[in-house]
């Protein structure tokens, strides 16, 4: 009779300890896929320098985007001054590309305390930024 109840309570165990098992599983793999929707698109640059001549700011470097466009905007105090634009690469999207930038500077920017920020960036399918990089304008030493 002990017999069994044991053999009986081992079997409950093992199939509850299964059932955990997979729910963990189909858990892990919706995280998994959720990031790697996330990480589908993506922007990254290298080899960047900027140079600001008469309020123009001029930056180059290069720039490799996947499955999606590059984007740039000027921030002031947290405020952006200019609509976002799109960045124009030349080549293929999944390589390394030149890109050369130029922004006019309002002038408001170039007395005030607190530089102007260049951001570009990627979006996502659902349109929100990616990967976005800050560079802070220096007007002091244009």
């Amino acid at each position: 009779m002990w017999k069994k109840k044991f053999i009986f309570i081992l079997t409950a165990g093992l199939l509850i300890g299964c059932s955990g098992e997979e729910a963990k599983e189909a858990s892990t793999r919706e995280e998994d896929s959720s990031v790697k929707e996330q990480q589908t698109s993506a922007v990254s640059f290298r080899n960047v320098d900027m140079e600001v001549t008469d309020g123009i700011v001029i930056l180059q470097g290069e720039a490799m985007a996947t499955d999606t466009n590059v984007y740039y905007r000027l921030d002031h105090g947290g405020e952006p001054l200019n609509k976002e634009a799109k960045l124009s690469l030349k080549e293929n999207a999944s390589r390394w590309k030149a890109f050369t930038l130029e922004v006019a500077l309002p002038k408001q920017t170039l007395t005030a305390e607190e530089p102007p920020v260049l951001a570009l960036y990627g979006k996502t399918d659902k349109d929100e930024p990616i990967n976005t990089n800050y560079f802070p304008v220096d007007v002091e030493n244009k």
